[in-house]
């Protein structure tokens, strides 16, 4: 868990990444929620919150700042992705 809700060290960093099987996204994610609970929420993070977390995850590795759309269009392909998933499960069990 991070220990400031302003800055992201390359050590935490990388942890995140390393969890989340350098997935970035999923990454953000709990780093957001991470922030959350350090600022005394217990909310899941809305997307802001967590493309802000994605932001904070590239600056600290180098990467290029996220957009916020291209992050959001990310979001509705891994959406209809898991739509997808669900839909074949359901066939299969019927």
């Amino acid at each position: 868990m991070i220990s400031s809700l302003s800055t992201v060290t390359t050590e935490e960093a990388a942890a995140y990444m390393r969890e989340a099987f350098d997935d970035e996204i999923a990454a953000a994610h709990q780093l957001a929620c991470d922030r959350n609970r350090l600022d005394g929420d217990a909310a899941v993070p809305d997307d802001a919150e967590v493309h802000h977390a994605l932001f904070m995850l590239r600056r600290v590795t180098g990467g290029s700042a996220p957009s916020f759309d291209g992050f959001r269009a990310e979001l509705r392909q891994r959406a209809k992705a898991l739509k997808e998933i669900f839909k074949a499960d359901e066939r299969v069990a019927a």
